[in-house]
């Protein structure tokens, strides 16, 4: 989203909310870059959990000289949008983890949809055990070979090897794979399966269970397998196996275009507290902040002056010295939490030049990452960085975050689990002139 910050949609940063009975037309320009799978979703209250989301994807244009089709040798595309459904409406979900009986323990789905189905297991409706499972997922197609060749709508990779099982893709991560329906037998194992990755929720929901399977065959004789139904596949007989995305390749960059050192670097620390002063109500914290939207003046920042914001809004400034300049920003994110955390900047994307997760976890094993002291964790990748507009921060790591600030604006920055951005885990980032610093 190029010079329309204005567009972007975050009620209390960019725009107020769309009043109900009528419409907002969203115009922007995007940039050339910015190819594959996006999805648009409401920015307002907990209404992306409500179902209030679908997907884009965005083709080259053929006049940009790369044919898709022939590059990568598809016979046709399809969307698949894949996310978890609650049986009460997300404002009652949120009345039950924005409490202290929660301790902070996340709100478990009660099933998972793609493209909009899913089923449910009635008979096992009321818990009698915990089950662990998270908001991450890991994609498998036994007997069939899958490649992924680009993540989070641009970022383009080197199609990874063909294998039957691809992860862990995490809320707003998107990725786009080649599927070779011709690999092994047709049969009644043809199915999509979407395994839970145990991190994230700690309550239990016996309902839900940890793999799911949804019928991919469009042959008549194959839609005896229920949808929804859940069964642990058997040995996977294609492929390669298992995939990890984090290992992918990315074309080598040419030198010039990263520095060894970006022209500056912000600090973050963030944490889901439980904290007396706040009735012991779970909050997310970025560097001691929790975000709310901005309530006094009820107005969006961008039609405020900085000294009007209230105290729930964090927002460094990227100052540019004028129009014909840029500059390149680190972002450190340390995760104090134990659990891991998808964040999400808008308007931009970003180079991931290092993560870390400790092997163990405890109050030992957190490794926090400061600019100013000697890097503990794996050295920066500055020669084939993977580019994403979403990063999962592993629970007691760090990511090291690299874009280039060229775009000015007021953009959001947040986690992407929204209970978790719901109580505040979120900022935003201001990219401007300095010359308008003073008077804006």
């Amino acid at each position: 989203m190029r010079g329309a910050n204005e567009m972007d949609g975050v009620v209390g940063v960019t725009q107020i909310a769309i009043p109900a009975r009528s419409t907002f037309t969203y115009e922007f320009q995007i940039s050339d870059t910015q190819i594959g799978t996006f999805w648009y979703h409401s920015h307002s209250a907990l209404q992306r959990a409500d179902g209030l989301y679908g997907g884009l994807v965005i083709h080259q244009p053929i006049e940009a000289g790369v044919n898709e089709v022939a590059k990568y040798q598809y016979e046709d595309d399809m969307l698949l949008m894949i996310g978890d459904w609650y049986h009460s409406p997300a404002e009652k979900v949120m009345e039950g983890y924005d409490n202290h009986d929660s301790w902070g323990r996340e709100p478990v789905p009660d099933s998972i949809l793609v493209n909009g189905k899913g089923a449910y297991n009635c008979s096992m409706a009321v818990p009698s055990r915990p089950l662990e499972s998270l908001s991450g997922i890991i994609l498998s197609m036994p007997y069939k070979q899958m490649s992924v060749f680009r993540v989070d709508g641009g970022g383009e990779l080197e199609p990874s090897p063909y294998s039957s099982s691809i992860g862990i893709l995490y809320p707003g991560e998107r990725m786009d794979f080649l599927l070779n329906w011709d690999h092994g037998p047709y049969n009644s194992e043809s199915f999509l399966s979407i395994t839970l990755d145990k991190e994230n929720f700690a309550m239990g929901n016996k309902a839900l269970a940890s793999i799911h399977n949804f019928p991919i065959s469009s042959h008549p004789y194959h839609r005896n397998v229920k949808r929804g139904h859940s069964f642990r596949p058997t040995q996977f007989q294609g492929g390669e196996g298992y995939f990890n995305i984090s290992s992918a390749f990315v074309p080598v960059l040419p030198s010039k275009l990263m520095p060894a050192v970006a022209d500056q670097t912000i600090l973050l620390y963030t944490k889901i507290e439980v904290l007396a002063r706040l009735s012991n109500a779970p909050r997310g914290f970025i560097n001691r902040t929790t975000w709310a939207p901005q309530a006094s003046p009820n107005k969006p920042l961008i039609e405020l002056h900085r000294s009007e914001w209230d105290k729930n809004q964090l927002v460094p400034w990227v100052g540019l010295e004028d129009s014909s300049k840029t500059k390149w920003v680190d972002i450190v994110v340390n995760n104090l939490d134990e659990k891991g955390h998808p964040f999400h900047l808008h308007g931009y994307d970003f180079y991931i030049l290092s993560s870390y997760q400790p092997q163990t976890r405890g109050w030992h094993a957190y490794n926090p990452f400061d600019p100013s002291t000697t890097l503990e964790g794996p050295s920066y990748n500055l020669v084939n960085p993977i580019r994403k507009d979403t990063v999962y921060i592993p629970g007691q790591g760090y990511v090291v975050l690299r874009f280039l600030a060229d775009n000015p604006g007021i953009w959001f920055f947040h986690c992407h689990i929204i209970w978790h951005h719901g109580t505040g885990m979120a900022m935003a980032l201001e990219v401007g002139f300095e010359s308008e610093i003073s008077v804006k």
